[in-house]
């Protein structure tokens, strides 16, 4: 039997309505953490890049510099590869 009752139609719009506000704020934190995570190498890159002049400044650099040097050389290599 179909019901043409529009009360009955009421939790199937309902649980639509709330599927499409969590698809939209799930979409929404996705592009925040992916922004957050882009600005965050961006910024890691240039402090790379400003450290690069501290070997002829006999200024110490401790072994998380040297890993971040490494991990930016690998990172360049692919992106070439990729290109």
């Amino acid at each position: 039997m179909i019901t043409t009752d529009p009360s009955a139609a009421a939790p199937a719009l309902r649980r639509n309505t709330l599927h499409v506000v969590v698809r939209v704020r799930r979409f929404f934190k996705h592009w925040a953490a992916v922004t957050t995570a882009y600005h965050e190498r961006q910024i890691a890159l240039c402090a790379l890049h400003r450290l690069e002049g501290l070997d002829e400044a006999r200024i110490y650099r401790s072994p998380i510099d040297n890993a971040v040097e490494k991990a930016t050389k690998i990172y360049r290599r692919r992106q070439l590869r990729h290109s």
